[in-house]
């Protein structure tokens, strides 16, 4: 494809998607058959699984991973790798079915992308009835589509992450706990997300406002320490190859708060109305965890990426201020706003620096 061409692509595929699911939430509301509703909604995982699965050198790291499936196949068996690799048991496991299956690294790409979206589109239908799904479905493809093209093991990690709300809100430990360990298989650095339900379920209700204080701050002390703290885990022969990352301090700007001060401004202008009436609102810690999260990019590049664990809670705060909304033209208000700030991002980010490096589009046909 074209440049052209591909920038018409991506925009279709985040709003038609996010349309298909805008449908199959009226039908529900309209009280139409529940399977029909489903089916709508799922049909909606056809376009970017499809773009996804089946491309060919998109992707920063596309032939990086093309290169491990290679190194992961050809010799040795599971546990070798597991002990004399970085690689993650989940991600080597996953491989070594590719191969014993397909033989054919494109298939990689083709079950990676349908895991991915499967995944995330689940997190969405799961709390259908907490948030608008369409606005919900909007944010994750304007923020997570593209770089799901180049960070593959992260996004399968965060795409797996994204089912642990549901427990989470529905205070169920065991399977959040088991749905943190099945995300650690892909990518160990979801392990960050590990003190998330300790942190939003207090069996005491006056606590909760002390313990987000004390994350918030440790968050900040967490980031500020993170030098001495790689530098000792590091120290582990298994965790020794991030040793080659090098951190060093700089003054904190505070740019990515004004980036994101749209955001922010919306979850306090809403923050009674939201925590009066939806669940969802003891999430909101985590948006702000992720804003801490993302000054690791003042130390290093790349480093920041565990940021998006805690950040892409936003897809379930923002769709469920929407739904909270009982004035309908405020709803569209919020809708429009929210809408027109992530276009903005999406075009900024992904069309105008081309960062994961998307564009132009290769099919692998």
């Amino acid at each position: 494809m074209s440049i052209f061409q591909s920038y018409i692509l991506y925009y279709f595929i985040v709003f038609f998607t996010s349309l298909i699911v805008f449908l199959s939430g009226l039908l529900k509301q309209a009280k139409v058959s529940n399977s029909l509703t489903k089916l709508i909604f799922w049909s909606a995982l056809i376009l970017p699984v499809a773009f996804s699965g089946l491309r060919y050198g998109i992707g920063t790291d596309f032939f990086n991973y093309t290169d491990i499936y290679y190194r992961l196949t050809s010799s040795g068996n599971f546990i070798n790798h597991f002990v004399n690799t970085r690689f993650e048991p989940g991600w080597i496991l996953l491989n070594q079915i590719v191969k014993l299956i397909f033989n054919d690294v494109q298939y990689l790409f083709i079950i990676t992308s349908l895991l991915i979206w499967i995944f995330n589109f689940k997190a969405i239908y799961d709390n259908r009835n907490k948030m608008s799904i369409a606005i919900a479905m909007f944010i994750l493809l304007s923020t997570l589509y593209n770089p799901s093209f180049n960070t593959i093991r992260q996004s399968l990690a965060a795409s797996v992450l994204m089912l642990a709300i549901k427990p989470i809100l529905e205070k169920r430990p065991i399977k959040f706990y088991l749905i943190i360990l099945f995300a650690i298989s892909f990518h160990y650095t979801a392990i960050v997300f590990l003190p998330a339900y300790w942190i939003t379920n207090s069996r005491i209700k006056n606590v909760t406002f002390l313990k987000n204080i004390s994350v918030i701050v440790g968050t900040i002390l967490f980031v500020i320490l993170t030098p001495k703290l790689l530098t000792f885990v590091t120290s582990f022969d298994s965790l020794s190859y991030y040793s080659h990352y090098e951190l060093e301090f700089e003054n904190f700007g505070i740019g990515k708060i004004i980036i994101k001060l749209p955001i922010i401004i919306i979850i306090i202008f809403n923050l009674k109305r939201f925590k009066n009436n939806s669940p969802m609102s003891k999430l909101i810690i985590f948006y702000f965890i992720g804003i801490i999260l993302e000054y690791y990019s003042y130390f290093a590049s790349y480093v920041n990426r565990i940021a998006i664990y805690y950040e892409m809670i936003q897809i379930f705060i923002l769709a469920a201020i929407v739904k909270v909304q009982t004035n309908k033209y405020e709803k569209l208000l919020y809708s429009a706003i929210i809408v027109i700030y992530f276009t903005s991002w999406f075009t900024y980010n992904y069309i105008y620096l081309n960062r994961h490096q998307t564009i132009p589009y290769i099919w692998d046909l």
